[in-house]
């Protein structure tokens, strides 16, 4: 059964045909012209890669044996440079067929016999032309997600951001408003103290209770403080401030905690140190919080172009597939610092063994470069 057209105008495909029999170009282009496609024409392969352009060209219908550059060479180039476009091979004589795995190796979308006539041929173009619409409609849903993502990662640098400077403004006023507070009335009641006369014991002993309490307030208010903003990380750097930290971790979840660091202050850069910084932190609490651990080891290496952040615990472990375990809710923040700063982040865990958390991040500033203001990530 003859096929049925039903063109009318410009079909908006460009196809590309290279045969070295001057007819067969002349028949091939009227044919697919009146299928309202726009053809361009080539002799020879070595002419068909110069005009070739890719993402404007839709389907090559290409001839099999051609002197010089042959039609299995002008494949495996244009392949090189479009892995979207739709290739047919053409061939016209009998035992010019190539062989099925090399055709198979050569990713084209179809192989067309010259005796089969132009029913066939155009066939052959229907259905590469729909196989290019599917690829290109995959193709634009791809961008559009990779878009997304792109916006999504500045939104959640933009977010952290933010609750940087939130975290910055609250550590300001706890150290010097609230603070300074504690410490104004601990002053006042010491002063009550003092006036207090020796007879009444039972009074002075509940000042003595009451200024304890306002020490250990202060005390706390001043961890907070430090918690929140970590002033030593813009003052000595990651590993100076990552130390300090773990010393007063240390101190309050009576874990043993191991640190090292290879000398990596001038391979980070300053809008990289607060998310690293935060990593760590995240890390640990989830430690304290979920592991069951008696011991944590961190280590900070340089290796193949990357610094490597690694955290181990000697705890209980879980499941990593498991997203509702609250073990697990604490990486997404992880990993969300992770991608704003380039880089991937692992966890290995076995239940019962422990759990390892590795960060690598790409150091992609030669060392005593990292002038960027913060953020520069993001």
């Amino acid at each position: 059964m003859a096929r049925k057209r039903t063109v009318s105008g410009y079909s908006g495909y460009t196809i590309l045909v290279v045969d070295d029999q001057e007819e067969t170009l002349i028949s091939t282009q009227l044919l697919l012209q009146k299928e309202g496609h726009q053809v361009l024409t080539s002799a020879s392969g070595e002419e068909a890669m110069t005009l070739f352009c890719p993402g404007k060209v839709a389907l090559i219908l290409v001839d099999y044996f051609m002197p010089g550059v042959s039609g299995e060479t002008v494949v495996q180039e244009i392949r090189k440079r479009d892995e979207d476009v739709q290739i047919v091979l053409i061939t016209g004589y009998a035992g010019e067929k190539p062989p099925r795995e090399m055709l198979r190796q050569l990713d084209i979308q179809g192989y067309h016999d010259k005796t089969d006539g132009p029913e066939r041929l155009l066939l052959w173009v229907d259905a590469a032309l729909k196989a290019y619409t599917q690829l290109k409609t995959v193709r634009q849903a791809e961008q559009e997600v990779a878009i997304s993502r792109a916006q999504l990662r500045f939104l959640s640098a933009r977010l952290l951001q933010l609750q940087e400077e939130e975290r910055e403004q609250i550590s300001r006023e706890l150290h010097d408003h609230f603070g300074q507070l504690l410490t104004a009335v601990m002053m006042a009641i010491e002063w009550v103290q003092y006036r207090c006369p020796k007879s009444l014991k039972a009074l002075s002993d509940r000042l003595e209770d009451a200024i304890g309490l306002l020490q250990e307030g202060i005390q706390y208010t001043r961890q907070l403080s430090a918690t929140m903003r970590p002033s030593v990380l813009k003052r000595l750097g990651l590993t100076s401030a990552l130390q300090e930290y773990v010393t007063e971790f240390e101190r309050r979840s009576s874990l043993s905690v191991k640190f090292s660091s290879d000398d990596i202050e001038r391979m980070v850069a300053p809008g990289s140190a607060i998310h690293l910084y935060r990593i760590v932190q995240e890390a640990l609490t989830n430690v304290a919080r979920h592991a069951k651990a008696t011991e944590v080891r961190i280590d900070l290496k340089h290796a193949d172009q990357k610094l490597v952040v690694s955290v181990t615990d000697d705890g209980r472990g879980f499941d990593v597939k498991a997203v509702s375990d609250p073990h697990a809710v604490g990486l997404v923040g992880l990993e969300e610092r992770a991608w704003i700063v380039g880089g991937t982040l692992e966890v290995h865990s076995i239940l019962g063994e422990g759990t390892t958390v590795i960060l690598e991040v790409p150091l992609t500033h030669s060392e005593g470069n990292c002038e960027e203001e913060p953020g520069s990530y993001m």
